[in-house]
């Protein structure tokens, strides 16, 4: 039985955090797929510890990674990662999947399954292929969401519609080469990009699988004006850098 392990990253999420872990344990039975879950937790102040740490001792499937304080999510990803390759070695698949309900965790078999099968390196849950979509979601979000993609893939060259997307399968072999090669990645709304890129510097085959986005079932977003700005400058920054120019963008 393929074992997966997904990486929930959060920060006052007790509201969905304890949902998102049952829907996502019950998304592997009847599939032929062991899942388990890690939380990444920020420093959490309203108890999304305690609900994962009962789900811990229930299931016996579900880990936690405490930080101390907001490092950001691109961190708290590859703190996850590093987490899974050195504790499950029986892992063949890593998954980034948000814990405030905009994830839908039935989703996993398909988004795991090319990755599993051998037939793509990465797979990227994405609203912007046929049969993905947004379920719900204020038009501001979604225009950022798109002009955030568009800028992606005319500054790096990526063919990816939903590069920013957070919802996405990582084999082992790519997760292990990246962290070998790389210590570390940018910590906010720009990582999800940046791996990408890297992934695909290192060779890996990427797909987009369709997935469904929901609007968040609890908390605030996390997407704040100075993210959008880092992320504009670094997609500058690429995009000067495949011109040749000098990159010295400073925030």
């Amino acid at each position: 039985m393929p074992r997966v392990l997904v990486v929930l990253p959060t920060h006052n999420e007790a509201a969905t955090v304890g949902d998102v872990i049952e829907g996502i344990l019950e998304a592997g039975r009847g599939v032929g797929l062991d899942l388990s879950v890690l939380v990444v937790d920020d420093a959490s102040t309203d108890g999304t510890r305690e609900v994962v740490e009962e789900a811990r001792q229930r299931t016996g499937r579900v880990f936690l990674l405490p930080r101390p304080g907001k490092l950001g999510l691109g961190s708290a990803y590859i703190d996850g990662f590093r987490w899974g390759l050195e504790n499950m070695p029986e892992a063949e698949a890593f998954v980034e999947m948000d814990a405030d309900g905009s994830h839908d965790p039935l989703q996993l078999p398909r988004l795991v399954a090319p990755v599993l099968e051998g037939s793509a390196d990465v797979a990227v849950g994405s609203r912007y292929v046929p049969g993905g979509g947004w379920r719900g979601g204020a038009l501001r979000r979604r225009l950022v969401s798109r002009g955030a993609n568009l800028l992606a893939r005319l500054t790096t060259g990526l063919k990816v519609r939903d590069a920013t997307s957070g919802y996405r399968a990582i084999s082992r072999r790519v997760l292990e080469e990246a962290l070998r090669l790389r210590k570390g990645f940018e910590p906010g709304y720009v990582f999800q990009v940046e791996t990408l890129l890297f992934f695909r510097r290192l060779g890996a085959r990427i797909v987009e699988a369709p997935i469904d986005f929901y609007e968040r079932a609890g908390g605030r977003s996390k997407l704040s004006a100075r993210e959008v700005r880092r992320f504009a400058l670094w997609c500058l920054r690429q995009s000067l850098g495949r011109l040749g120019r000098p990159t010295s963008v400073r925030l």
